[in-house]
């Protein structure tokens, strides 16, 4: 059965006609239901997941190096994803790992050797 918002002919001879059936308050009710139940579910999945990134930031910020590794991997199976988080948990993780392999910061490899402190700020300005 269709939404009926035509009026109908009296067939019931009740001698009012009828906006609105049962069948159709019903059927609008449920429709809005599932729509209000879509939006509810995409915002909170939405806000779970920016969350999520948000924590992993943050151990990547304290250096937890492996938490913040292990949070971004746990990030990938999330519902809510888009091309840009994704990007940055790639990223992230591959350079956490490049942090773990190599501890020691390529600039320090290229500055000369010396042991006054004021010849390598000299050096980096």
């Amino acid at each position: 059965m269709l939404i009926s918002f035509l009026k109908k002919d009296d067939e019931d001879g009740d001698g009012g006609s009828k906006f609105m059936g049962k069948s159709d308050i019903i059927f609008l009710l449920v429709l809005g239901a599932l729509i209000f139940g879509f939006w509810y579910y995409h915002t909170s999945t939405k806000e779970k997941t920016y969350s999520h990134y948000a924590h992993c930031e943050a151990l990547f910020a304290t250096d937890s190096f492996l938490e913040a590794k292990e949070c971004y991997e746990n990030a990938m199976d999330l519902g809510y994803r888009i091309d840009s988080l994704d990007s940055i948990g790639y990223h992230r993780v591959e350079k956490i790992d490049s942090i773990l392999t190599n501890p020691t910061p390529k600039i320090l490899d290229s500055l000369p050797p010396t042991t006054d402190s004021d010849s390598i700020s000299q050096t980096l300005n």
